[in-house]
């Protein structure tokens, strides 16, 4: 970690410093306060994905795969999502976080990347050994939970009236 990133084990924070403007990079066309992304993040971590198929793909295919499903990194944007390759050797494990700016955005986009990885990586004929569907489900149940607070902020906006 840089020596400006802080982590708070205790309140699971982690403080990232604040967004300086690159000029070559920045659009000129939108005022700083919409260029500029908020300095909280939200991450979702899995460390440790086993899928027998893995080592099937070469890291090169896998990595074009991703690119195929919008699946990558921003730079700019500091979101997105990030693999790491933890075994070279077997090539049946690897790791991935994704960052964005809100809780359920981070999901979503955490959900659907391993739907996708899941989905290319596994065939009919050869389904593997993994742990991708017990995690798919296990995120499905924290997206019904984030879902039942989503609602009360969609009512708020909406104009009732009365018989």
């Amino acid at each position: 970690m840089s020596p400006e990133v802080t982590l708070k084990q205790q309140q699971d924070c982690l403080k990232i410093p604040e967004y300086k403007e690159m000029p070559k990079l920045a659009s000129r066309f939108k005022s700083p306060k919409e260029r500029q992304p908020p300095n909280y993040r939200f991450s979702v971590l899995a460390p440790r994905l086993f899928h027998s198929n893995l080592s099937l793909v070469h890291y090169s295919v896998f990595f074009q795969m991703c690119r195929a499903h919008h699946i990558g990194y921003d730079i700019r944007e500091r979101e997105g999502s990030i693999f790491t390759l933890i075994d070279s050797y077997k090539r049946d494990l690897i790791g991935m976080t994704v960052v964005e700016a809100d809780l359920v955005t981070a999901m979503k986009t955490f959900h659907r990347n391993l739907s996708v990885v899941h989905q290319e990586i596994s065939s009919a004929n050869l389904p593997g050994k993994n742990n991708f569907n017990t995690l798919i489900m296990e995120v499905d149940k924290i997206m019904n939970s984030l879902s039942i607070e989503e609602p009360l902020e969609e009512v708020v906006g909406e104009e009732k009236t009365e018989l």
